[in-house]
């Protein structure tokens, strides 16, 4: 619904002012939420803590900017040196 809304404000655009921010907010948020649409079942699998983690994150490094340089050496550095699953046979 939303990417048929920045549709029809492409066709006939309004002429109230801030119309332009509802339009790109309905082009980005449509775009958002037909991703999210797509990747349903992958994101039910992950772990509940993720869950609840990515949201905590954003919102740190919306609050700190400057954590992203510390946090980003330390998330590759997990993810390079985190044990690996032993190999079946």
């Amino acid at each position: 619904m939303l990417l048929l809304g920045g549709v029809a404000f492409e066709i006939w655009p309004p002429v109230a002012s801030g119309s332009q921010q509802l339009q790109s907010a309905c082009w980005r948020v449509g775009a958002l939420m037909a991703v999210w649409w797509l990747a349903y079942k992958e994101v039910m699998r992950l772990p509940a803590w993720i869950l609840a983690a990515i949201p905590a994150l954003a919102l740190t490094l919306a609050i700190r900017p400057r954590w992203f340089l510390i946090a980003l050496p330390i998330v590759i550095a997990l993810l390079v040196l985190r044990p690996r699953a032993p190999k079946r046979r």
